[in-house]
């Protein structure tokens, strides 16, 4: 634990989770044991964090040198927002954002083995199912939920209110209310 970490009334910290400097963490939350808080991570109230999650880890940045070719690594200077009343499955890892945070939106619910890239933004009240993987920059509206085992390409936007099936590789933006499947993704009907 960093000298400069702020922890709020009755949070919890379990065995050898570690959490490193500048962070925050809001009244009531718990982190469970073998958990990872990186630099620069803002969790909000009554969050749950799950044995094995890993929060602000670079983000997998790298441009190749003009001249040797070599692949460079680029600075991940952003951080993690967390909303009030998250959950974080276990060994699910959120990567910091590249120049400013990558966001979990209040009440957002995230399961098991998922993988949020740099700079994804996550709206209110979201379901993300085990083994999701989003891409760098992917945003996702309130209230949508996406299925198990979906991915959800680099830059794509989903919308409010829709619904990723199950396995759905998603390689376009998804418009508010819809429901898409398959790979790639197309869309099934509206969210009733």
């Amino acid at each position: 634990l960093s000298n400069d970490v702020r922890l709020s009334d009755d949070v919890y910290i379990g065995p050898y989770t570690a959490i490193g400097e500048r962070c925050s963490i809001g009244t009531g939350s718990h982190l469970s044991g073998n958990v990872t808080i990186y630099s620069d991570t803002s969790i909000g109230k009554n969050v749950f964090v799950h044995s094995g999650a890993v929060i602000g880890v670079d983000g997998f940045g790298y441009e190749r040198d003009d001249d040797t070719r070599e692949l460079v690594k680029v600075p991940q200077l952003g951080g993690v927002v967390i909303g009030n009343n998250v959950e974080i499955g276990s060994n699910t890892c959120i990567d910091r954002g590249a120049l400013v945070a990558t966001v979990i939106g209040e009440g957002t619910k995230i399961d098991n083995l998922v993988h949020i890239a740099h700079n994804v933004r996550i709206g209110k009240r979201c379901v993300i199912v085990a083994s999701v993987l989003l891409g760098g920059r992917v945003t996702i509206g309130d209230d949508s939920w996406v299925g198990s085992q979906a991915t959800v390409l680099e830059g794509v936007s989903i919308g409010r209110e829709a619904l990723v099936g199950i396995g759905a590789v998603v390689i376009r933006d998804v418009a508010d209310g819809l429901v898409v499947a398959g790979n790639p993704a197309r869309v099934l009907r509206k969210n009733l």
